[in-house]
């Protein structure tokens, strides 16, 4: 149920500008630390080398 959810949300996301890899769906347990650092880490990253998601910024001239 919850991945279905998931997957509509990114289509809107998509659809309103956002890129899916803005977003990530993944199972981490309460006592798996470290997985979840990795996990956010990952993110992170893919994010930052996305950029700035200009399609959701004002343009002010």
């Amino acid at each position: 149920m919850a991945r279905r959810k998931f997957a509509t949300l990114k289509r809107f996301l998509n659809y309103i500008g956002v890129e899916g890899d803005r977003t990530i769906f993944t199972w981490v347990s309460a006592s798996e630390g470290d997985r979840f650092a990795q996990v956010i880490k990952g993110v992170t990253a893919k994010v930052k080398a996305l950029g700035p998601a200009n399609k959701m910024l004002k343009n002010i001239a």
